[in-house]
């Protein structure tokens, strides 16, 4: 735990540490991928992918750090 932000005991997840945290619900026709960006509050962000596209997975997660980067700069 860092010691220069003070801890409201509120939260499981960090935020201020400024990563984009992502969890996948993986079946055999379709992954539902969630996640928690920085700079868009404690809301998660649902998505689905085709399952074993990993194409699509890539290109989702390179769009949530442009988001993410830009909403943060």
């Amino acid at each position: 735990m860092l010691l220069d932000h003070p801890s409201d005991g509120l939260t499981a997840i960090r935020t201020y540490i400024g990563a984009i945290f992502v969890s996948l619900e993986l079946s055999r026709s379709t992954w539902l991928v969630t996640s928690l960006s920085p700079g868009k509050g404690e809301k998660m962000s649902k998505h689905s992918v085709a399952a074993g596209n990993m194409a699509e997975l890539l290109t989702l997660f390179a769009e949530l750090k442009r988001k993410t980067e830009v909403r943060t700069g």
